[in-house]
């Protein structure tokens, strides 16, 4: 700014001076003009009087003989001696020229001064001379004899006057170029100080009155800036507090996958105990999953993977931010897993062990069926003891399909199977159930869509959703099976129009022995683990469940196969 200020003033100064000088040369030169065509006016008619009188003077002593022309040549040096004198005959030859000899100059009849002359008897021009090569200023005066008496002065003589006031000018010029040059020099200081001094940490003063706007404009922003600043603050403050009091463990990637920030959680997670900022995750965690998929995350896609560490069990998801970053959340499961372990070790050891018991009583059941009852007691007996029999081997069965399931276990290869044909196949020992319950079925009739998957735990799938959704029916109700495909997708729908779910528990119904209606499952046999096994045969086929439900409109379970093999 002062560079520019400085360099501002001097070129304005500078540029006003030369301004001024040629100002004052264009009003001088045109003054000196005016005196000058007024100078060679009187002079060309004082020469034409003297000329006149001279003429008259040699014509009385010539005993009256006028000559054609007389010069006298003292006369001419001392009225014009810094000029031109020219004396043109009335044909127009130039019959006297003090600067040419009169001989070599052509016809003067035509120039515009002469002619003028000779029809007013004065007349001026101004033009460039071919005889001296200038350009020239004439005055011409018409003689009582016809000629014309000329007299001209070039201009190069006005320049010249100029030409000796230059250099006083230049040096006039120059010196005030240099008295400005400082000038300008302190001025811009005293401007820039209060401006160079101004301090911004307390309350802002205007040095001058221009600036009161600008003031408070910074007063303004440093206002909205501190304000901005206490509230990011403030947020910052309590993220870092939530951040480091979450049992969970949260570390920030950038686009590189090096550590921006990570909580106390996440630390102890690492085994740090120093600071891992700038450091990137393969240093702290080499696992080629746990890499996979923070590349994920970096592309923009969400995912999760289970990782075993320190003898703990974490889950980890991996969730896309702006700019290319990542962030990491560490649940530990360790608590959960070992609970979910006990749990189906627990569901193994009650199966093994009521399988013996069971069998017997159900071996008692066929010798009572044989005949070794009273005739009285018989029927009763022995059709309550099949029928417990039966429900309870079923639970069994289903707590060690469970079982297996947990394990990972699929019981099978997995083949390209025809879902209608498996649903069909399925449902045919149900349709029995649906006759004496007045419910209907409808299946799928076009066959052909096909998926990769087990065809043991397929035909489990659907044998438990269709036999849910005939008991929890009502009299009159129906049962629609749909299978549809697309977009890469296969779609099996099991919808009835029985009682339906509450809203409060249609979140648990997949949980294993839960039911939402206790009465209903008992009177129907309903063993809770229906639709649990469903949620793990579509878990080990990487499917999506889904439940729509409405107490009293029935009930719809939709199981999606999405990114299976199509046939």
């Amino acid at each position: 700014m002062k560079k520019r200020i400085y360099t501002s003033m001097t070129l304005l100064a500078g540029m006003s001076l030369v301004l001024v000088s040629g100002v004052l040369c264009f009003i001088f030169y045109h003054h000196f003009s005016a005196y000058l065509r007024a100078d060679m006016k009187r002079r060309v008619y004082a020469l034409k009087d003297t000329l006149a009188v001279s003429q008259a003077f040699e014509a009385n002593e010539s005993n009256g003989r006028v000559p054609t022309v007389y010069i006298p040549e003292r006369i001419c040096s001392a009225l014009a001696e810094d000029m031109r004198v020219s004396i043109i005959g009335a044909d127009g030859s130039v019959l006297y020229d003090n600067t040419v000899e009169a001989e070599r100059l052509e016809n003067h009849a035509d120039r515009e001064e002469v002619r003028a002359a000779r029809a007013s008897g004065f007349g001026e021009n101004r033009r460039f001379s071919d005889t001296v090569k200038q350009e020239t200023y004439y005055c011409a005066a018409a003689l009582p004899n016809g000629c014309v008496v000329r007299i001209a002065k070039t201009t190069g003589s006005v320049f010249s006057l100029f030409e000796r006031a230059l250099p006083a000018v230049f040096g006039v010029l120059l010196c005030v170029i240099v008295i400005c040059y400082g000038a300008a020099g302190s001025l811009t200081d005293r401007i820039v100080k209060p401006l160079n001094t101004a301090r911004l940490d307390g309350e802002i003063t205007a040095p001058y009155d221009e600036l009161t706007p600008f003031v408070r404009a910074i007063e303004n922003q440093r206002a909205q800036i501190a304000e901005q600043y206490a509230s990011l603050q403030e947020r910052a403050d309590a993220i870092h507090a939530i951040m480091e009091n979450m049992s969970e463990g949260a570390a920030l990637l950038d686009r590189r996958g090096v550590l921006l920030s990570a909580n106390k959680s996440a630390l102890r997670m690492f085994g740090a105990s120093t600071p891992v900022e700038g450091k990137n995750i393969v240093e702290l965690l080499r696992d080629s999953r746990l890499l996979e998929c923070m590349r994920g995350a970096l592309s923009g896609s969400r995912s999760e993977m289970d990782m075993e560490r320190a003898g703990r069990n974490y889950r980890v998801y991996f969730s896309p931010v702006t700019d290319n970053g990542a962030v990491l959340l560490f649940l530990d499961m360790t608590e959960a897993m070992k609970a979910e372990k006990l749990r189906r070790e627990f569901s193994a050891n009650v199966s093994h062990e009521l399988k013996t018991p069971l069998t017997s009583i159900y071996g008692y059941a066929e010798m009572l069926d044989g005949g070794m009852v009273q005739e009285g007691d018989k029927a009763a007996c022995i059709r309550t003891i099949k029928d417990e029999s039966g429900r309870l081997i079923t639970l069994i069965e289903d707590i060690m399909l469970l079982s297996r399931l947990d394990e990972g276990k699929s019981g099978g290869l997995f083949t390209v199977v025809d879902i209608a044909a498996v649903v069909k196949e399925a449902a045919a020992p149900l349709m029995r159930k649906a006759a004496e319950l007045g419910v209907s079925v409808t299946l799928p009739a076009e066959e052909g869509v096909s998926v990769r998957a087990v065809r043991s735990m397929m035909a489990e799938l659907c044998f438990n959703l269709i036999d849910n959704a005939i008991k929890y029916n009502k009299p009159e109700g129906a049962v629609t099976v749909e299978i549809t495909k697309g977009n890469g997708e296969v779609t099996l729908s099991v919808s009835d129009t029985g009682i339906g779910i509450p809203q409060e528990a249609q979140g648990r119904v997949f949980e294993r022995f839960y039911r939402a209606d206790k009465s209903r499952s008992k009177k129907t046999g309903g063993t809770g683990l229906g639709l649990a096994i469903v949620k793990h045969i579509a878990a080990l086929h990487k499917a999506e469940i889904a439940l729509e439900s409405r107490e009293d409109r029935g009930t719809k379970i939709t199981v999606c196969f999405a990114g299976m093999r199509n046939e």
